[in-house]
Parts: C-alpha cells; sequence; structure tokens
C-alpha cells in the first residue's frame, strides 16, 4: 500500500517509474510536450524509466492538488546507503543534462515543501535550468548552457546558423571537401540500426578511452551508466528517442555520436571521433550531417548543454542559464551530509 505524504494544500505518493498509471505518463507527457519549458528529452517519464531499468533506484513524486495531478518530480538515490539516510540527486545523477519538476503552469512550490512531499532529507543538484524558478525553485553558482535554434523553413538550416561565422564555415567546408577527395564518399546515418549495440559499445569504449588519453574523469565508468545508454538506444518515444548517429569513409566508421531527442530537441550528448582521422574534423562533420538532416527528422533545438566554450558558440545562436545547489531540511542527517560534501568539495575528490 502506498501512503500519501500531505504539506500544506498538496498531497503526494512516491512510486517507482514503474508503478506509473498509463494515464499518469499521458498526464505527463501532455506536459512535457506542450509546455516548451519541458520539452528536454531529460525530462520524459520514458528517461525516468531508462535510468531506473539501468539499475538504480529511482522514485516520482507524483504532487497532487485537490486530488488532482499537477506536476511530477523525479530523482534517485545512488545506493541502499543514501536510500535510507534520503540523501536524493536528480534521476539520473550527473548523466543528466536537464533537473526539475513537471508541472502545470502556475504551480508554486517551496523546495523545502517539495523535499517534505518527495520524503527527502538532502538533495544536491546541477542543471536545474531556468525556467524551474518560475515554479519556485531555487538554485545558485547560474552557469550558461548554449543551444542553436535552427530555421526549417526552407532555407539550408545550417548555412542559416554559420551566416556570419565565414572562417568557421569555410574550415569546414574544406575539411569537408579533403575528406571527399581522399575517400570517394562518405555516408552519414542519421540513427544507425545495423549493428546498434556494437556500435554503441564501441563509441562507449572510445569515449573511455578518450577521457583516459585526455586526462579527463571517465564518466562512464561505472555499469549503471552504460547499462543506461543501452536502454535509452531501445527508447523509441516522442518525448525521449535514443539516436545513434554515424560518419562512415569505405565502411569504416570515423565518427559516431550518441544522444536523446524528444519533442524535437536533439540533445548533443556523446560525441566520439577515430584520433587517425582527426585533420577532417569528423566530428564537427558528423553534427554539421546533423543540422543538415534536421528539417527530415523534425528537430528545432540542438542542445549543447551546459558549458560556453568557442566550439559550442560556433554552432548556438541561443542561451540560458542552468543552477547549482542544495536543498535541505533541519534533520541530522541533512547536517551531517552537508558536512560530507563540505569536506569533499574542499579536498577535490
Amino acid at each position: 500500500m502506498i501512503h500519501k505524504t500531505r504539506v500544506q494544500e498538496f498531497t503526494a505518493r512516491n512510486i517507482t517509474p514503474s508503478n506509473l498509471s498509463v494515464a499518469e505518463i499521458a498526464i505527463w507527457e501532455n506536459l512535457a510536450t506542450t509546455l516548451p519549458s519541458l520539452s528536454s528529452p531529460f525530462l520524459s517519464p520514458h528517461y525516468a524509466r531508462a535510468v531506473a531499468a539501468s539499475g538504480i533506484d529511482v522514485k516520482v513524486c507524483v504532487i497532487y492538488q485537490r486530488d488532482k495531478i499537477c506536476a511530477f518530480f523525479p530523482y534517485q538515490f545512488r545506493n541502499r546507503f543514501l536510500s535510507y539516510t534520503k540523501v536524493a540527486e536528480p534521476v539520473g545523477g550527473e548523466m543528466t543534462d536537464y533537473f526539475g519538476m513537471i508541472a502545470e503552469p502556475g504551480f508554486r512550490i517551496r523546495p523545502t515543501d517539495l523535499l517534505r512531499l518527495a520524503q527527502i532529507n538532502y538533495l544536491n543538484f546541477s542543471h536545474l535550468d531556468e525556467s524551474q524558478l518560475g515554479y519556485g525553485l531555487s538554485g545558485e553558482q547560474p552557469r550558461t548552457g548554449l543551444r542553436a535554434r535552427l530555421n526549417n523553413t526552407g532555407e539550408r538550416p545550417l548555412d542559416t546558423l554559420l551566416y556570419e561565422r565565414h572562417r568557421y564555415l569555410k574550415d569546414s567546408e574544406r575539411c569537408a571537401r579533403k575528406l571527399l577527395n581522399d575517400f570517394g564518399s562518405v555516408e552519414f546515418v542519421f540513427d544507425q540500426q545495423h549493428n546498434r549495440q556494437q556500435v554503441l559499445e564501441n563509441l562507449v569504449s572510445q569515449k573511455r578511452e578518450q577521457y583516459k588519453r585526455t586526462n579527463v574523469p571517465d564518466s562512464l565508468k561505472h555499469s549503471w551508466k552504460t547499462n543506461l545508454l543501452h536502454k535509452l538506444s531501445e527508447c523509441q518515444f516522442s518525448t525521449c528517442r535514443g539516436v545513434l548517429s554515424t560518419l562512415s569513409v569505405g565502411g569504416k566508421l570515423i565518427a559516431t555520436h550518441f544522444g536523446v531527442m524528444g519533442n524535437g530537441i536533439f540533445q548533443y550528448w556523446f560525441p566520439v571521433y577515430d584520433p587517425d582521422y582527426g585533420k577532417y574534423a569528423p566530428g564537427r562533420l558528423l553534427l554539421h550531417k546533423i543540422i543538415e538532416s534536421s528539417p527530415l527528422n523534425s528537430i528545432h533545438t540542438i542542445d549543447h548543454g551546459e558549458g560556453d566554450t568557442s566550439s559550442k558558440r560556433e554552432l548556438a545562436n541561443d542561451e540560458h542559464q542552468y543552477f547549482r545547489g542544495v536543498w535541505h531540511n533541519r534533520s541530522v542527517t541533512s547536517h551531517v551530509t552537508r558536512g560530507l560534501f563540505s569536506i569533499k568539495w574542499r579536498l577535490g575528490v
């Protein structure tokens, strides 16, 4: 039996994603589809379900007002100890490029009340989009996120996006010509189906090798994260679809990208390329091919996620803010957790 928690005018039940009813998923997807601020595939119920299926303890706080569902709040516990102490994080953890609630317009709640409804003591987060502040949520340490809003009304979207970036465009065209001249033909596949799981495994291996080669922390070292990519590759929903794009010459893959898309938003996520072909800028050319194919695939936005870099700015024409922060109550567990996280931050681990 699932008990409801009451806070002021709200009540809530906390369940696993697999226990969401067909009607609840329909309400969630309708909010994600009709409200542009909630259109990210990371805010889809199918993303939450994929994370749970990868081996993580995921919960969804279903919030009611006067017995009517008005919001959903997905979150996760990384392990049993954190579940026992009610120390949570965004669903998908650091894999997630959007975090927040899926709620009706006009919904407002304080973070402390949300924690009570979700039965959480402490939640450390990043990637809280600025639109979430309208729900009454709060964060700090704003960071820039970059996006490409595409013009799919007849003109080539890539040409429109690069209208005033002449040097970048000329360099890209030079790389494309050289690749074609050296190999005769170039094959682009927007969503690779042939040997799909093997291609995805190769991407993961190459990405981990890239992290090692460039001395960057390995974001795929935990098995649940690679499991998540495989689960998402099987998702084929309008609000969350795994997309495995490839660029090949002579039957050899030279660049691969795995991302998720939903509601016309394509999340640029895990790109990798063969270093032996680096002089051709294959990763950049693959992204260009994805952008060029956007009208055929009903894509209106390429989301580059958090981070303001020159390479991202070359293919961006819109920006927004993400927030980081901690929500906590006054429990002993919360105070101890804050102390431990503070020590961890100071030690840089």
